[in-house]
């Protein structure tokens, strides 16, 4: 069950796959930020365009796997993938469950949509004195 929430939220935000292909990937974030709309930090959404990108790297890998793959084989191309992507949330910070929150979030929500596409494409923070 638990895979397939995450399976269903990763595949999800790849909708979105665009706006976290123009951008680079996040630094570790150096202070939180105040919440966005949507009640996420700046830094979270940093983390969530970091964590898409991936996502849509693996899924573009992935997917042409699955088209002819029988059944077995493909739940187990799956299964990777799923791992992978898992992975990929992980190391961005970002827990899956926020993860898929965010994504849920910023489909429903075109003022946070606005808002991560402002974060992600907005100018890099000045180095850290």
């Amino acid at each position: 069950m638990r895979t397939s929430i995450l399976a269903a939220g990763l595949f999800a935000a790849l909708s979105f796959s665009a706006v976290a292909q123009a951008q680079t990937p996040a630094p570790a974030p150096a202070a939180p930020t105040a919440p966005a709309p949507g009640g996420f930090t700046d830094d979270e959404l940093k983390a969530f365009g970091a964590a898409m990108t991936e996502v849509a790297k693996l899924n573009a890998e992935y997917s042409p796997k699955m088209v002819g793959a029988d059944g077995p084989t493909k739940i187990a191309v799956q299964k990777e993938m799923i791992a992978k992507m898992g992975a990929a949330v992980s190391a961005s910070g970002l827990t899956p469950q926020k993860y898929n929150d965010i994504s849920a979030a910023v489909s429903k929500d075109p003022a946070l949509r606005q808002h991560l596409t402002e974060v992600l494409n907005g100018p890099p923070a000045p180095p850290a004195a």
